[in-house]
């Protein structure tokens, strides 16, 4: 995984991405979306990812708060995302999202 983000080039456009408001550049999305995030993420700032979602118009939304995570709660809260991905969105539901 590691590998393909430094490869990805993801550094070479990183000013753009910052600059980006996805407000504006995406504010609707004509599919379900589910947001993990982990409340230590420096990488995808936690708040800026509440704030998007709020503004994010979508079918079906979730936003799931991972209160022992960073970046990567599919591996630090193995458990609490399988249990949302059972439940919540192989289902297409949003019952037990932060709203």
């Amino acid at each position: 995984m590691w590998r393909g983000k430094s490869s990805s080039g993801v550094s070479i456009i990183w000013t753009k991405i910052l600059k980006t408001n996805l407000t504006n550049r995406v504010p609707e999305l004509k599919l379900p979306v589910y947001f993990f995030e982990g409340i230590y993420d420096y990488t995808c700032s936690y708040p800026e990812a509440k704030s998007y979602f709020e503004k994010l118009k979508a079918p079906i939304k979730g936003f799931y708060t991972f209160e022992k995570s960073a970046h990567s709660p599919l591996f630090e809260e193995p458990e609490k995302m399988k249990q949302i991905i059972v439940k919540d969105v192989l289902k297409g539901l949003n019952n037990h999202s932060d709203k």
